[in-house]
């Protein structure tokens, strides 16, 4: 793996696919490296987890302050930089923390990530059906999104970042929502006959 100071990021042969930089360099001992982006909210639980477990990080908007500022923290996204020799241990506590691989610090084991399947019909907590057509990754973020269909009206095309889609309904807001989550699988009925 070589080392690309522009993006922090390791990479894998001689160019850096993000930013195209040829001038690449073994990593040293100290050079922080790309461990997370995350929404702002994670990020700030992943950071309190590098804290107690001693792994020096820094952080940056992805979009600036005054961006996320105006479109509010829910939507701001951080990314997450570790030592390089820090790395493997920083991955390790992320994937424990966020994939529930592990239980740290007494916390409960996190229930098993909820997935999209392309060509099921899911029912948004409004009511309406959709069509999943499949999940996109975004080619300067590499986010992911849901990529679905409309099974009334028009049917159009629509998108939604990923972890938006599989995100539980906002109780506070919605309060008589009588789903969990913002989507969910309908299992008995088929996209030719959505009703």
């Amino acid at each position: 793996m070589m080392y690309c100071e522009n993006c922090m990021k390791l990479v894998e042969g001689e160019i850096c696919p993000t930013c195209r930089n040829r001038k690449l360099r073994e990593p040293n001992k100290g050079d922080f490296c790309f461990a997370a982006e995350l929404p702002y909210m994670q990020a700030e639980m992943l950071k309190e987890l590098y804290r107690d477990n001693d792994v020096p990080y820094s952080d940056r908007l992805v979009l600036g302050a005054a961006i996320m500022a105006e479109l509010g923290v829910n939507l701001g996204r951080v990314r997450v930089y570790v030592p390089f020799d820090r790395l493997d241990y920083a991955k390790e506590l992320y994937d424990a923390y966020f994939n529930g691989e592990a239980i740290l610090d007494g916390d409960e084991p996190k229930p098993a990530p909820r997935e999209v399947h392309a060509g099921q019909v899911y029912r948004h907590f409004k009511g309406n059906l959709y069509l999943v057509e499949g999940v996109a990754k975004h080619s300067e973020t590499q986010e992911d999104f849901v990529v679905y269909r409309k099974l009334y009206g028009d049917r159009s095309l629509w998108i939604r970042p990923l972890e938006m889609f599989l995100s539980p309904v906002d109780k506070e807001k919605y309060p008589d929502a009588m789903q969990e989550f913002r989507f969910e699988l309908v299992e008995e009925e088929s996209p030719e006959n959505p009703e």
